[in-house]
């Protein structure tokens, strides 16, 4: 398992619970002071065209050829995630795809690509549940719907990992912290007590 303690991973135990509007939160936050780098893994469980939400899928599943691919996002204007990053502050975002039998291999070309990009002293926020099958991040925080007890399977098999349960309250906009708690500092994320 790598250790990176430079990183903020983010979780989710459902789809639209906010972990996006957090990371690019504290993009924001850090970007005059730190060389952030914004990062989505989406582990693909079959390159075989079938999509794991049901329907008819946007075809990331199925456009992946080999075990994964790391593409950067240069486009700050389109509503996906990794867009959101890059238009926040981001100084660059990587959007790692990678079949679930080759993570550790996929996120470990990652991080050495990203490293010889842009030097070792970074600043990553990531979103992911399933990378936390292979790296040790500084601080892991999943997020989860106020009022909801659903729990994804992807964030069922990482939640004992968390090092925070963070509640979103969509309604609200607002979540159960403050972006303030969320530090980095010394090059690793830290929650202020």
């Amino acid at each position: 398992m790598r250790e990176v303690f430079n990183l903020l991973l983010i979780g989710a135990a459902d789809r639209n619970v906010g972990k996006t509007e957090l990371a690019c939160s504290l993009i924001k936050k850090y970007k005059k002071d730190f060389n952030v780098i914004g990062i989505k893994i989406t582990v693909i469980k079959q390159a075989d065209g079938k999509c794991p939400r049901g329907g008819e899928g946007c075809g990331v599943c199925s456009s992946l050829k080999s075990e994964y691919c790391i593409t950067e996002e240069l486009n700050k204007n389109k509503p996906k995630d990794t867009s959101k990053m890059l238009n926040s502050g981001a100084a660059r975002v990587y959007w790692l795809r990678v079949l679930k039998e080759h993570l550790s291999l996929g996120v470990d070309k990652l991080f050495t690509q990203i490293e010889a990009e842009n030097g070792k002293d970074l600043c990553y926020i990531c979103e992911s549940n399933s990378a936390r099958h292979a790296v040790k991040p500084g601080l892991f925080i999943v997020m989860k719907r106020k009022g909801s007890g659903y729990i994804k399977d992807s964030c069922k098999s990482i939640l004992n990992y968390a090092d925070m349960i963070v509640t979103f309250d969509a309604s609200q906009k607002e979540y159960d912290i403050s972006v303030d708690s969320l530090r980095f500092q010394n090059n690793r994320w830290r929650i202020k007590k």
